[in-house]
């Protein structure tokens, strides 16, 4: 059943960077970050939860990889049938 109190539009971009990405079938959210960015580039936390709402999300894995990268991997990601998503509740 729908959230009458959500918007149906995606969330609007962060100034910060951080983004959400969300697919259903697979029942995963996908946590974009800014990480501290070293001499080798600038960096991106993804982090990938289960998540079966209305249960909070489940932590499942963690990866750091360049911004340039991280890029590539959210434009393939909506492609592939992931959406943006408001952050779930905790």
């Amino acid at each position: 059943m729908p959230n009458k109190n959500r918007s149906l539009r995606p969330p609007e971009e962060k100034p910060n960077g951080v983004g959400w990405l969300v697919n259903d079938q697979q029942q995963l959210v996908c946590q974009f970050r800014p990480d501290t960015p070293s001499a080798h580039g600038q960096w991106v936390a993804v982090r990938t939860y289960r998540w079966v709402p209305p249960h909070p999300p489940v932590p499942q894995t963690r990866r750091r990889m360049l911004r340039h990268n991280a890029i590539e991997a959210w434009q393939s990601m909506l492609k592939t049938g992931w959406r943006r998503c408001a952050p779930p509740l905790r």
